[in-house]
């Protein structure tokens, strides 16, 4: 929580000073405001193309128990890179920003599709599978 807390209350990132890097942390919801959804699909678009970003917002259902005063933890702005940041974070800083930074961009983006093979061998009482996959679209994996 010591690295969660310092992104959130703003570490030093040169020319714009201190930066709430991510929104409230101690929430369960996966409730994220419209403004964040429209700049993560605006960047989804322009980083990555069109054929990366669903035709809808995907959207994510809350535990029962979740508190829903705040909304998901994601990152206060999602063109805050987080190699741009880096230079100004601690090794686990960076390392929780860039999950939680991954996790916003990919939760928006469509699936990876791939396809999947199997093959069984019996050699008497024994049986051998031998499984494979091949990307056919990488979607999310992307990142």
């Amino acid at each position: 929580m010591k690295p969660a807390q310092k992104l959130y209350e703003g570490p030093d990132i040169g020319e714009e000073g201190p930066v709430g890097l991510i929104t409230y942390m101690r929430t369960d919801s996966t409730r994220i405001s419209n403004e964040a959804l429209e700049e993560t699909r605006s960047y989804i678009s322009e980083k990555f193309g069109h054929e990366f970003l669903p035709k809808k917002p995907h959207t994510y259902k809350t535990q029962k128990a979740a508190q829903e005063a705040h909304e998901a933890i994601r990152p206060t702005s999602v063109y805050r890179e987080p190699e741009a940041v880096k230079p100004y974070l601690t090794r686990e800083q960076f390392l929780l920003y860039s999950l939680i930074w991954k996790r916003l961009v990919a939760s928006q983006m469509k699936p990876a599709v791939m396809d999947v093979t199997t093959i069984d061998v019996a050699a008497g009482n024994y049986l051998f599978r031998a499984t494979g996959s091949v990307m056919k679209f990488p979607g999310f994996m992307k990142l």
